[in-house]
């Protein structure tokens, strides 16, 4: 139904089940006020007003992954007592008095708690700060009131406390004189209990019946049995009277200072209720993030252009009702862009009203506010309307069948469908005869088509799938289905129409052979044809999809053997290294102890006056020992070098095999260069645009280059940075430089880089998120964890 009065919009929430959502949201709820926003929750048909609620979530569930809770878990609904302040006259009792101060103390510690983080959550600070401080009327309700022992304290009125004071004294002379009568009876057997007892706010003794003569008093009460009297004894009627009167007095000021604390209560009631309200719309946001997390949802992106683009996403109440998120299968659908009306096809319980209540609920839930169970680049167009014809209204009371309802529901999306709408329609056409159902289905389909309707219907009609074949702006889908096990596998594809596998269930089934094959006959050999047509693409996308997974998990294992091979490559060639160097560092040791005992030598042939000649071919022996030494040690100290072209090279040409001598990577040039003096190269499975001047044609000569080069580019993956910051970027600048930054990650190797964006307004991890769908290299992708940066990072795998 469409969204034009409360009784639509309870309809509609019925008939996808979104009152169920707005049920488990209400159990985050703190108090009655957010529970009653829930009941009342409609949806936006504002851009900016979504995209604020949408924001203010995302702060609060942010602040609760990485930050702390909101001091809220002790608020109250005060309403109740605030009204009632503003009687004159009114008293409060202390229980609600308290549930005030306990409201005091969460708004005092929810503005510390903002304005300490008022940069990171700039939206909480601002729902906050307009909360007003009431630190004297907390100081006074605190001077006044034990909140543990839940009374009033000595310390409310000099007054109260001498009363009090009087109390006690008047108690322990009264007592004491009890004492002395109890000691005095007991000793002549003329009481029950050897203890006093209190009966009307008065002390009194136990006597026994037989001996009430022999103790003077007033009688207050007998026991149960008969055999006791409570008597209040003559000699303490004066200390119980001044007693009694003490404590009337006591009441007396309790009540006047409790008067007191609610007519302070009373002169801020406009204000607190005003911030009661504010604070209500708090427990609301703060409700929704608590079940953003429970469902590990996100926030979409929005768009004006009604467009529904849905990454993994998942029904919320499968996702509620299963233990683990990874058995409920995701959807992944998109409409508005090249096509407005999707027919969806396939066999019964495949999951199609499954699939159609799911956008219908993420759209909504994103309308209202709320994150939704799917990854965050996904995005969900605004809408005026919702129409949703699910499930069977038949109606005894209203003599309607289930297909004169299903004409109801129609003729209200005829009437009000535009191009601001969202319509879901279940096994349209149905009820009726097969043929007038199908021709209406179509009728109806080709009208909002042409209004630019956004349409998801589903149909077990075989000619509908033509007609989303043949008609512009109409496109199939349907729900995948196991050809081997015929069990449904609830994915989605789009471009494909599904078959209903009526034949081969009943086959299955153990339906004879001879009723099936004359029901084909019935059917007839046009219908058999493309339903078999249908059974053989389906089959061959699966093989291929199953292909596809083998390939994927054998490249997978080849990465895995060549990056343990590098590695162990790169350990083998730093331990040569290192021993080389260490064979170097000891023949310097040795030359440098042969020297000194040269010199010494010579020193001492000097002193016995011995030949220059002897002298000079000593040093020459030594000088020669030195350079042999010293070419060793520069053999491992002196850095690699790329090859460069010289002038006298000819550049390479479209078709040469080459080096890319930025990475070392050998490749085929298939392209002639560009105006920017740009060429495409195929290197393996990859192919990118570079510099013509960074390439060197591959040659007989060259070969030597290039396997000292292939050997340089083994050392230097294990140094590529796999970490790309964009901060601070515009997003054409930000997206120029992740375009170079994969081919980098590719080129060298690399499985996984992590692209630091920023959380911000969201704009930027957005268009970074839209690009990396797009881009072939991409294998997967994923925001961090909480561990890992949040939302402000995107984790990429590469292919």
């Amino acid at each position: 139904m469409s969204i034009v009065n409360r009784m639509a919009i309870q309809k509609l929430y019925s008939t996808l089940e979104f009152d169920k959502i707005l049920h488990h949201l209400s159990s985050y709820a703190v108090t009655a006020l957010a529970v009653e926003r829930i009941e009342k929750l409609t949806p936006f048909n504002d851009i900016k007003k979504t995209q604020t609620e949408l924001q203010r979530v995302t702060e609060i569930r942010d602040c609760i992954d990485y930050d702390a809770a909101l001091p809220i878990s002790s608020l109250k609904d005060i309403r109740i007592p605030l009204q009632k302040s503003q009687r004159g006259g009114s008293i409060l009792a202390v229980d609600d008095i308290l549930l005030v101060q306990e409201t005091l103390h969460v708004i005092r510690s929810l503005k510390k708690f903002a304005s300490s983080r008022e940069e990171k959550y700039p939206l909480l600070q601002e729902q906050v700060q307009s909360l007003q401080y009431y630190h004297e009327l907390e100081k006074e309700i605190d001077r006044c009131i034990d909140d543990e022992q839940r009374s009033i304290k000595d310390t409310a009125s000099p007054e109260l406390a001498r009363i009090r004071r009087d109390i006690a004294r008047t108690e322990q002379r009264a007592r004491k004189k009890m004492d002395q009568m109890i000691q005095q009876f007991a000793q002549k057997g003329y009481l029950q209990e050897q203890v006093s007892s209190i009966r009307d706010g008065r002390l009194v003794l136990v006597v026994k019946e037989e001996h009430k003569s022999k103790v003077k008093g007033f009688i207050h009460d007998r026991s149960a049995t008969g055999s006791s009297l409570f008597i209040e004894p003559v000699e303490t009627f004066d200390l119980n009277n001044h007693l009694r009167e003490l404590i009337i007095q006591a009441a007396a000021e309790e009540q006047r200072i409790l008067q007191m604390l609610s007519a302070r209560i009373g002169e801020s009631s406009e204000d607190l209720l005003l911030d009661m309200e504010n604070l209500g719309e708090l427990d609301f946001t703060n409700a929704k993030a608590e079940f953003s997390r429970t469902l590990n949802a996100f926030q979409p992106a929005l768009n004006n252009e009604h467009v529904i683009e849905i990454a993994n996403g998942r029904h919320p109440l499968l996702l509620l009702r299963s233990e683990n998120a990874k058995d409920v299968v995701p959807l992944n659908v998109s409409i508005g862009n090249t096509f407005t009306t999707l027919v969806i096809t396939g066999p019964n319980a495949g999951g199609k009203t499954v699939a159609l209540k799911t956008v219908g609920l993420l759209t909504l839930m994103t309308q209202c506010g709320m994150h939704i169970p799917a990854d965050p680049h996904s995005t969900i167009g605004i809408f005026t309307n919702f129409f949703a014809d699910i499930g069977d209204d038949q109606s005894i009371e209203q003599d309607l069948s289930t297909f004169t309802s299903h004409l109801a529901n129609i003729r209200e999306i005829a009437t009000h469908a535009d191009q601001h709408s969202l319509i879901l329609i279940d096994e349209i056409g149905s009820g009726t005869d097969p043929d007038e159902g199908a021709a209406l289905a179509m009728s109806i389909l080709e009208q909002l088509t042409q209004r630019q309707s956004r349409s998801i219907v589903t149909t077990h009609q075989g000619i509908l799938k033509a007609f989303a074949f043949q008609t512009d702006g109409v496109e199939n889908g349907s729900m995948e289905f196991d050809v081997d096990t015929l069990e449904p596998t609830y994915r989605f594809r789009v471009n494909i129409p599904g078959s209903s596998y009526a034949f081969e269930i009943a086959q299955r089934l153990g339906l004879p052979k001879a009723i099936i094959n004359r029901s084909r006959e019935l059917v007839g050999a046009q219908k058999n044809k493309v339903e078999g047509l249908i059974l053989e693409l389906d089959s061959k996308l699966q093989h291929y999809t199953t292909l596809i997974k083998d390939v994927d998990a054998k490249n997978l294992q080849l990465d895995k053997l060549m990056s343990e091979y590098e590695e162990k490559t790169e350990t083998f060639n730093r331990e040569v290294r290192q021993l080389k160097k260490q064979a170097a560092q000891e023949s310097e040791e040795i030359l440098r102890n042969a020297n000194a005992t040269i010199e010494n030598a010579v020193r001492e042939i000097r002193e016995q006056q011995a030949s220059r000649e002897v002298i000079r071919i000593a040093k020459e022996n030594i000088t020669e020992q030195r350079a042999q030494i010293d070419r060793i040690s520069k053999e491992f100290k002196q850095p690699k070098v790329q090859p460069q072209r010289t002038s006298s090279d000819e550049p390479p040409k479209n078709g040469d095999e080459i080096i890319w001598t930025r990475y070392g990577t050998r490749g085929v040039i298939t392209t002639s260069p560009d105006s920017s003096n740009k060429v495409l190269i195929e290197a393996g499975s990859i192919k990118t645009r570079v510099p013509l001047d960074e390439l060197v044609k591959v040659t007989g000569s060259s070969k030597k280059i290039l396997r000292s080069h292939v050997r340089y580019n083994i050392e230097s993956t294990k140094t590529a940075s796999d970490e790309i910051d964009l901060r601070g970027m515009q997003q054409d600048e930000a997206l120029e430089v992740i375009e170079k930054f994969l081919d980098t990650a590719v080129l060298t190797g690399l499985k996984y880089i992590r692209i630091i964006h920023g959380k911000g307004t969201g704009a930027l991890r957005k268009a970074v998120s839209k690009y990396l769908r797009s881009h072939p290299r991409i294998k997967n992708m994923r925001l961090g964890a909480w561990n890992e940066g949040g939302t402000g990072v995107t984790i990429v795998e590469l292919r």
